[in-house]
């Protein structure tokens, strides 16, 4: 009995071997380093552009063209044949001139983006128009305009287009008068923060009595200044 039972276990170790093909044997790892998983960059987005204030002075020249016209009464004329006199006819005088005043101007705007800016502006003569047969006209103006522009690498140029109210004061009355008013021009950065400029504005249509016989006309401004823009 107990030879059979030495058989039976030396048969079945032998079988374990066999159909285990041996001894055991782990695996080599592969020979390779880890790797990270890739992460997709995420460009930042562009920061938008603030608005940009600026301020700035200028000096200019403009002109005004004044038409006056008064009835004049042509007096009596006597008749000395026929020892009569009669009444002579009304007549029309009419005179006129014009002259040219420096102009100051003060500015302060906004720049929306490079193609928009809003910019208010006050102009006045520093001296009187002084026209002949006339007395002294002084003049101030206030306007705010949008601005379209388009810039080159160091050079904008631009147009007004705005709403502006003006102020002739002639023989102790001020004449008032409120409208559309326009320009152009253009500017040249000297640096960041500065920039020159040169530009054309229509300040008065002109058409308005500013005494019984007087009308004033038109009156345009060409002026020259500098601009201050931080750099934000």
């Amino acid at each position: 009995m107990k030879t059979l039972k030495s058989l039976l276990a030396v048969a079945l170790v032998s079988g374990s071997a066999l159909f285990a093909g041996g001894p055991f044997v782990p695996a080599p790892e592969p020979d390779t380093e880890p790797v990270e998983p890739a992460i997709a960059e995420v460009p930042e987005a562009p920061q938008a552009k603030s608005i940009k204030p600026y301020v700035g002075i200028g000096i200019g020249s403009s002109s005004e063209t004044v038409h006056s016209q008064a009835k004049v009464c042509g007096g009596c004329q006597y008749d000395k044949l026929n020892q009569t006199s009669t009444k002579a006819p009304d007549k029309i005088l009419k005179w006129g001139g014009s002259d040219s005043a420096a102009t100051g101007l003060a500015l302060a705007g906004v720049e929306i983006n490079d193609y928009l800016a809003i910019e208010g502006r006050l102009t006045k003569a520093l001296s009187d128009y002084e026209i002949k047969d006339h007395k002294p006209i002084s003049f101030f103006n206030a306007a705010i305009y949008l601005k379209p522009q388009y810039k080159f690498e160091a050079a904008t140029v631009y147009a007004l287009l705005g709403y502006g109210y003006s102020k002739l004061s002639f023989m102790g009355n001020d004449t008032s008068s409120t409208g559309f008013q326009y320009g152009a021009g253009a500017s040249y950065d000297i640096n960041d923060e500065l920039s020159a400029f040169l530009d054309y504005t229509r300040l008065y249509d002109g058409g308005d009595k500013i005494s019984k016989a007087t009308t004033a006309g038109s009156i345009s401004s060409v002026n020259a200044g500098v601009i201050y823009k931080p750099d934000n």
